[in-house]
């Protein structure tokens, strides 16, 4: 495979659809990844002692394997099963197709995102988990089809965050807004 075929296939990103609306389609999950830069860039400044560089590789390579295995809602049980065997086989299929001089940062960035042992791999996690809702408060019916009651948004989202003072404040101020908004499911999910 030519050099530049090998470097396309990281471009293959951004025609993985992921479950957040974007207008009148999906949104890819390489537009995921540049909102975590985003909101990486915005946090930064407010958790102290992080690497900047390595937290810049991990949101970079977070989601790469999702070109051969495609995303995982959070709320898709039946998927949710086979993630970890799916990543696992497009992460060593990356592994044999990307060029050199990615692979081995790609390499480095997923083990060390999947471990979630630097406390680098934990912020851009809790980034992770903060994209995705402020995704979908532009696209409020979204919430309603996701079913989503405020306790179960907690549930998931807050133990992400507990290690991040400012982002736990920031997390309890958007619940205030989406709580404000009504935006969190009433019903029995």
């Amino acid at each position: 495979m030519h050099e530049l075929d090998k470097l396309r296939i990281a471009y293959l990103l951004k025609y993985v659809d992921r479950a957040c609306q974007r207008k009148q389609r999906k949104e890819s999950t390489a537009e995921h990844v540049y909102s975590m830069f985003i909101l990486a860039e915005y946090f930064l400044k407010k958790v102290k002692k992080l690497n900047k560089d390595k937290v810049h590789k991990l949101i970079l390579y977070h989601d790469l394997v999702e070109v051969y295995s495609g995303d995982t809602n959070i709320f898709d049980k039946k998927k949710r099963k086979t993630k970890d065997k799916r990543e696992d086989k497009a992460y060593k299929k990356l592994c044999k197709v990307l060029p050199k001089t990615i692979k081995t940062d790609f390499k480095k960035a997923w083990i060390e995102y999947t471990g979630q042992k630097s406390k680098e791999a934990r912020f851009c996690k809790a980034i992770d988990v903060l994209d995705p809702p402020i995704q979908i408060m532009q696209y409020p019916f979204q919430w309603s089809d996701f079913k989503l009651t405020e306790k179960q948004f907690i549930e998931i989202k807050r133990p992400y965050l507990e290690e991040f003072k400012p982002m736990l404040k920031f997390f309890n101020e958007m619940v205030k807004e989406l709580r404000k908004r009504k935006l969190f499911y009433k019903g029995k999910s």
